[in-house]
C-alpha cells in the first residue's frame, strides 16, 4: 500500500525539491576536490566497477564520497564489498520523497563539487536524490526529460554498459 501511494506522491516531493534550487556551475577538474558518487546496486560487478572510479580519483587528489541505492535484497553486494559505502533503501524515503537516512541526508545537504551519478537508467528515486543534492555540478548518462536535473550529461547508446558510462564520466570531468 505504501509503494502504491509513493507513486502518486514522491511526483509532489520532486516538484518541491527542483523549486528549492542551489546556486551550480561546473568547477574545472583541476579545481574540484569533493565529489560524490550515487548509483543503483545492480549486485558485485558494479560496486567493483564504481569502486575502481573511486580509488582513480583519490589518486588524483580527489576526496570521494558514494552511497548507493538498494531497491532488491538479490542485488544486495557481498559482505565488505561496500565497505566504506553508504546504503539507502526505499524505506529510507517519506511519502513525499523526502530522505530520512540521516546519514545520507548529510552527504546531499555537502556541497560537493561534482555529484556522479553512475546509473545506466534513471528512476523516480535517482529523480529525488539528485533534486535534493546541494553539488555544485551534477553529471550522468543523458536521459530524455531529465535535463533540468543534471548539468552535464553523457549520451551513450543503450546497449553501452556501466563500465562505459563512469569510463565517459571521467573523460568528461577531467575535460572541464
Amino acid at each position: 500500500m505504501i509503494d502504491f501511494l509513493k507513486k502518486y506522491t514522491f511526483p509532489i516531493g520532486l516538484k518541491k525539491s527542483l523549486k528549492a534550487g542551489v546556486k551550480r556551475y561546473s568547477p574545472g577538474y583541476a579545481d574540484a576536490e569533493k565529489i560524490l558518487i550515487f548509483f543503483t546496486s545492480e549486485g558485485n560487478q558494479k560496486i567493483v566497477l564504481v569502486r575502481s572510479l573511486i580509488n582513480k580519483l583519490e589518486k588524483e587528489g580527489k576526496k570521494v564520497s558514494c552511497f548507493y541505492l538498494l531497491l532488491q535484497d538479490e542485488d544486495k553486494p557481498d559482505v565488505h564489498l561496500d565497505e566504506g559505502m553508504k546504503r539507502l533503501t526505499k524505506e529510507d524515503f517519506s511519502m513525499f520523497g523526502e530522505i530520512l537516512e540521516p546519514g545520507i541526508r548529510e552527504l546531499l545537504h555537502e556541497e560537493f563539487d561534482y555529484f556522479i551519478h553512475a546509473d545506466t537508467e534513471c528512476s523516480i528515486y535517482s529523480d529525488l536524490i539528485l533534486a535534493q543534492s546541494r553539488a555544485k555540478c551534477r553529471i550522468g548518462k543523458y536521459f530524455e526529460g531529465h535535463e533540468a536535473e543534471y548539468d552535464l550529461m553523457i549520451k551513450i547508446g543503450d546497449d553501452k554498459k556501466v563500465n562505459y558510462l563512469l569510463q565517459q564520466i571521467y573523460h568528461y570531468a577531467k575535460a572541464l
